[in-house]
């Protein structure tokens, strides 16, 4: 059996000077991922990817800029059958407008604003890397613009 999930979610970044980027917890603060959700009917992606942020840290972000998408696969188990999942991640660059940083309890384990560099290593998957990486290169020429 085959599932499709499309998500949507946000490389937040504050600061120029020393940027920090707003990072998830799960599964008890064994994995650290970008913030990202299910798209919901009818939803556009900037939408769910705001949306989303919101939910799951309390923060909220303005969309600046798409930042590509990234696909992986996985197995889970319903109704005693293995599915075959897979979800494709669309992300943005966001940036920080405000709002109480707090983990939504029943997703997150915990949020945290991140210094970009410790984050590079702190993310747990390498495609979230890949994407922040792009976040900070658009971030910085946007800091950089007068």
């Amino acid at each position: 059996m085959k599932r499709r999930v499309t998500s949507a979610g946000g490389v937040v970044l504050r600061g120029c000077r020393h940027p920090r980027v707003l990072l998830i917890t799960l599964k008890g603060g064994r994995v650290w991922a970008l913030p990202k959700g299910q798209v919901e009917p009818g939803e556009r992606y900037p939408d769910t990817a705001r949306r989303e942020v919101r939910e799951e840290t309390g923060a909220r972000a303005r969309v600046r800029a798409p930042l590509g998408s990234i696909r992986y696969h996985f197995t889970v188990r319903e109704n005693g059958r293995h599915v075959r999942v897979t979800k494709t991640v669309h992300y943005f660059l966001m940036d920080y407008r405000g709002g109480r940083i707090r983990p939504q309890v029943e997703e997150v384990d915990g949020v945290a604003w991140v210094p970009v560099e410790d984050a590079l290593s702190r993310l747990t998957y390498d495609n979230e890397r890949v994407i922040l990486k792009k976040g900070l290169s658009r971030w910085r020429k946007l800091c950089a613009k007068p």
